[in-house]
């Protein structure tokens, strides 16, 4: 972009990084990166450490999503970016000035150390075969534990059917088991008229052979 004030920096993250999110739901970090130059002192003969500098940097986009889980405080860093100066009025009236730079890029710094790069895989979105396979898969799928199947569907009706044959064999064995010998009170004489015929003939033995009370025998 013309007109644009590139700066680029190497220094340290100064202070903790701050997630957040624009209007439009973009991921954004902010923080304060420094810096500290170093000059040499002739009358000491050595390098010496000048006032460090600070500057507030904003990342956006996929800038501010590898930096989110990139990032800590002190690490050393390579900032690329534009520089902008924000004025604003504080909360006291006092008119001030920001100076801020938006990132285009940031890396560590591999002259203070070492780092391992990741590419972030891209969310690719299936292809029709893949799709059919997938489908395929869950269709093959055998039923877990405390899966049901739908309203209407044929396992349904078949557990409906298995368990009105499980009614009808339990009605069928209740009564046979009814109508079994040996249950009932009749059981030694068979039905219940060869039951009645049996005593009758008992006591027209009994009435033959009577003996009147107190007769000799």
């Amino acid at each position: 972009m013309a007109n644009e004030a590139h700066f680029s920096v190497v220094g340290f993250v100064a202070t903790q990084p701050r997630g957040g999110y624009t209007t439009r739901g973009s991921r954004s970090v902010s923080m304060r990166v420094g810096w500290t130059p170093r000059s040499f002192d002739r009358d000491k003969g050595e390098w010496a450490d000048q006032p460090s500098s600070f500057v507030t940097v904003q990342c956006y986009k996929k800038v501010a999503e590898h930096a989110a889980v990139c990032l800590r405080r002190g690490d050393p860093i390579v900032v690329r970016g534009t520089l902008r100066v924000r004025e604003f009025v504080d909360q006291q009236g006092v008119r001030r000035s920001s100076v801020e730079v938006m990132a285009d890029s940031i890396g560590h710094d591999l002259a203070r150390g070492i780092t391992v790069f990741s590419k972030t895989p891209a969310q690719a979105e299936r292809t029709a075969a893949e799709h059919e396979q997938a489908m395929a898969a869950d269709a093959e799928r055998n039923p877990l534990p405390g899966d049901r199947s739908a309203p209407g569907s044929d396992a349904e009706d078949e557990r409906d059917s298995d368990e009105s044959a499980e009614l009808a064999d339990g009605a069928e064995v209740s009564e046979l088991a009814e109508a079994e010998p040996g249950d009932g009170p009749d059981a030694e004489f068979g039905p219940t008229g060869a039951f009645d015929d049996a005593v009758l003939a008992m006591m027209s033995d009994v009435g033959d052979a009577a003996v009147p009370v107190g007769a000799s025998a």
